[in-house]
């Protein structure tokens, strides 16, 4: 082959596609330069500026068409409507926790330059990985997403929980990545490409070496999501972090770590499907009824909403055992009614936790009416769409997930997720009645709330309703995306 027809068959990646990705990478190393070499007051200040801009940014990126349709980098890279869908709701969520983030760790006096330039480089992590399907960018994106979160949970200074919940984090993590490799490489063995959507279309006889490498993988994933039996990370981790990088973990990190999940899906439903369904049904199943009877028993309400989380990927595993194009519909709305839900809970502690006499231990929240009526309200209304009561955005994720399972016909795990949502009524209207039904035992000071605070804390609030009540706001998107995977 000569040089002409040699550089005919190679295709040039078309950089458009890459160009909210190549923002953030631009805006990572800015703020990591700001960082080393602002000093003083001026700091907090230009890097809070340069942030908003450069996501502002990347949210403009995403709503160009051109700039975001169809796949590049031979088939590697694709901005299909569930990655383009999966990156706007990140950037939003991100958006709405960053104003916690400069005043949270300004009162705690602890580090936050690094937060900034970490957050951006653990965001670009999230939007490769929704991306792509090819098992080597899914694990380079892995491993971004996750040193991102090692890091930030470690970011309080002195803090012994946040040093513990960090090891235990990357200890887990570690293991998960190396499962997931392994899968990788026995699907290779089977199959000699590295592109899901190859290896599970593809007819080879050594089976065996697929289903090795699905099982590893599948695995590899549960650790990340906080599934039973490889939770054990998810409640040090959540309480020992920083609350926005808590918040951050439990919205935008669950919705990245179910992405493969999401793609998986449909490659499944024709070799794999009864074995797909028990498999994830099972650990849905498991993790579902050991979230809520563990939550049940908690008296710190920031590791209650650990194990709620872990309640809520039994849920979302739920959805993704009907390996059809409705269960994908209920997995990809509670993916986002989730990350509603999660980042505004936790920043109603992130908020509480800048009073210094303050702690997330239940007896604070008696009464909690009348030192903060509308934290009170914003956690009341969190708290009756975790528990899926009407009008609100869980109510419509976990009856999309019910109707999945009703659909294929699945109704021990129907069954299981009622009885598991029947059980959490017992942790999140206990909450309810202490801070309105309650004399407040104490005084307690509620910490000021900034405009950008308040903001944010009222469009997570709205959208926790809003979402549920008009629930059409947001199913195009998921409609779409569900399809697209499913038809191609």
């Amino acid at each position: 082959m000569d040089l002409r027809a040699l550089i005919g068959v190679i295709e040039i990646p078309d950089l458009k596609k890459f160009f909210p990705e190549f923002i953030l990478l631009l805006l990572a190393f800015i703020l990591f330069t700001l960082e080393l070499f602002i000093k003083g007051r001026e700091r907090k200040f230009v890097l809070n500026v340069v942030s908003y801009v450069g996501y502002f940014a990347v949210l403009m990126s995403l709503l160009i068409p051109w700039m975001y349709k169809g796949d590049t980098f031979y088939g590697n890279f694709t901005n299909d409507p569930l990655a383009v869908t999966l990156k706007v709701f990140s950037i939003l969520i991100v958006l709405a926790i960053l104003p916690f983030a400069s005043s949270y760790f300004s009162a705690k006096r602890s580090f936050y330059g690094e937060f900034y330039y970490i957050l951006a480089f653990t965001l670009l992590g999230v939007f490769i990985l929704a991306s792509t399907y090819n098992l080597i960018i899914l694990y380079v994106s892995l491993e971004l997403i996750s040193v991102g979160f090692y890091i930030l949970t470690a970011l309080l200074k002195g803090s012994t929980e946040a040093k513990e919940g960090a090891f235990k984090y990357l200890i887990l993590g570690g293991l998960s990545i190396a499962l997931a490799s392994y899968g990788a490489a026995f699907m290779y063995i089977y199959s000699g490409s590295l592109d899901l959507r190859e290896i599970l279309t593809y007819q080879g006889k050594d089976i065996h070496y697929l289903v090795l490498g699905l099982v590893f993988f599948l695995v590899g994933l549960a650790v990340k999501i906080g599934a039973v039996p490889f939770h054990y990370w998810v409640p040090d981790a959540y309480q020992g972090a920083p609350t926005p990088v808590t918040a951050l973990m439990a919205s935008v990190g669950k919705l990245a770590f179910f992405i493969p999940l999401v793609r998986v899906m449909p490659l499944v439903q024709e070799k794999f499907s009864l074995v797909w369904t028990i498999t994830v049904g099972v650990i849905a199943a498991l993790t579902m009824l050991y979230g809520n009877l563990v939550a049940l028993v908690q008296k710190d309400v920031k590791r209650l909403l650990a194990y709620s989380s872990i309640a809520h990927s039994g849920y979302i595993m739920a959805g993704a055992a009907v390996a059809k194009v409705v269960g994908m519909k209920a997995v990809i709305y509670f993916l986002v009614a989730y990350a509603v839900m999660s980042a505004g809970a936790f920043l109603v502690l992130a908020l509480m936790e800048k009073n210094p006499t303050w702690n997330n231990y239940m007896e604070n929240f008696y009464g909690l009416r009348f030192n903060a009526p509308y934290l009170a309200f914003a956690f009341f209304v969190y708290m009756v769409a975790l528990l899926g009561i009407p009008p609100t955005v869980g109510f419509v994720g976990k009856a999309l997930v019910f109707m999945a399972l009703s659909f294929d016909k699945l109704w021990w795990l129907a069954f299981i997720m009622i009885l598991s949502a029947a059980i959490s009524t017992g942790y999140y209207i206990r909450l309810v009645v202490i801070m309105y039904m309650h004399e407040r035992e104490k005084e307690i000071q509620a910490a000021s709330a900034h405009l950008g605070e308040k903001f944010s804390l009222f469009a997570l609030t709205l959208a926790s309703v809003l979402l549920g009540a008009l629930p059409s706001l947001v199913w195009f998107f998921v409609k779409l995306s569900a399809e697209n995977l499913f038809t191609g």
